[in-house]
């Protein structure tokens, strides 16, 4: 009896197999149920955070944390621009929700009017971002750090910028920021403080105090490197490479040019990304060197095609 020869594996079948699913990955990207990714991202990052602060030592859970609150504000930030719900009210609450859960008592409100403005108004003196490298207390060719901290502490730009300008949101109008929804934010944040209190885990709301604390710097580096460069440089934000995924806000001018755009969708529009290392030295070139400046503002009719 002729023994059967094994089957040899048909590389044009699985050419067309991996082609296939990648067209359904594709569709499924461009289906209405692919804000899932995005609602089902942020639940798990929560539910892991959580889970890290009840049942893990602190020493092991702090860097995990860290890297999972980060992202927790990055995907928040898909609901910032109205992107997983059709109605914006919808992503309104559960901005808000998420807030009060995690404590912030408004400042987040204050962030997303300040991330809209900064949209409408990229890399120009009314820029909330913008903070110009050439300041009047000192025409050295590096800042000192002394100064540097002097105008952190008087809230010229870093964490205490928002605690004043949160101040100034309720007391007076914003464009963007709504002072209704930072009382429902404080509220809310003020019900979980109990709540955790009540039940005898005074340890949470701390450690989501220093996890807030916690990422100001890598959030400093990330403004830093998205929209600033040497001098003469035409475009209005850069793309980076990242060592640790960050929901594809590395590929920012994609996002600036359609704010609408899912970030599961971004594309890179540069071919040449700025190194991963670029996220951790432009905040001192920028800061402290002040050898970089703020990019150019963004043309209003530029579109995909045009220049970056």
């Amino acid at each position: 009896m002729k023994q059967d020869r094994p089957r040899q594996p048909n590389p044009k079948a699985a050419t067309y197999i991996i082609a296939e699913n990648q067209s359904l990955y594709l569709r499924f990207l461009h289906s209405p149920y692919a804000p899932l990714i995005t609602h089902l991202s942020l639940l798990v990052l929560i539910l892991s955070e959580f889970a890290l602060i009840l049942w893990s030592p602190l020493w092991a859970a702090i860097l995990p944390c860290l890297l999972t609150h980060h992202r927790i504000g990055i995907i928040l930030h898909e609901y910032m621009h109205g992107i997983p719900f059709r109605r914006y009210g919808h992503n309104l609450w559960v901005f808000s929700t998420v807030n009060g859960l995690l404590m912030t008592f408004g400042l987040l409100e204050v962030f997303r009017g300040n991330h809209l403005a900064h949209h409408r108004w990229l890399n120009t003196e009314k820029d909330p971002g913008f903070w110009t490298t050439q300041t009047a207390e000192t025409k050295r060719p590096t800042l000192p750090l002394f100064l540097l901290l002097g105008q952190l502490l008087r809230g010229d730009h870093g964490p205490l910028l928002y605690i004043k300008l949160l101040y100034k949101s309720v007391t007076s109008r914003h464009p963007y920021v709504r002072p209704d929804r930072i009382l429902i934010e404080s509220a809310m944040s003020l019900f979980w403080i109990g709540f955790w209190v009540l039940i005898g885990l005074p340890k949470v709301p701390l450690i989501l105090a220093v996890l807030h604390v916690g990422i100001v710097p890598p959030t400093a580096f990330r403004g830093a490197i998205e929209h600033t460069s040497y001098r003469g440089d035409t475009n209005f934000a850069n793309e980076y490479k990242v060592k640790i995924p960050l929901f594809k806000m590395n590929r920012h001018i994609h996002h600036h040019l359609d704010p609408k755009c899912p970030w599961y969708l971004l594309e890179l529009c540069t071919p040449k990304p700025l190194s991963s290392i670029n996220y951790w030295t432009h905040w001192y070139h920028t800061f402290i060197k002040r050898d970089y400046v703020f990019m150019q503002p963004m043309k209003k009719n530029l579109n995909r095609g045009g220049e970056y």
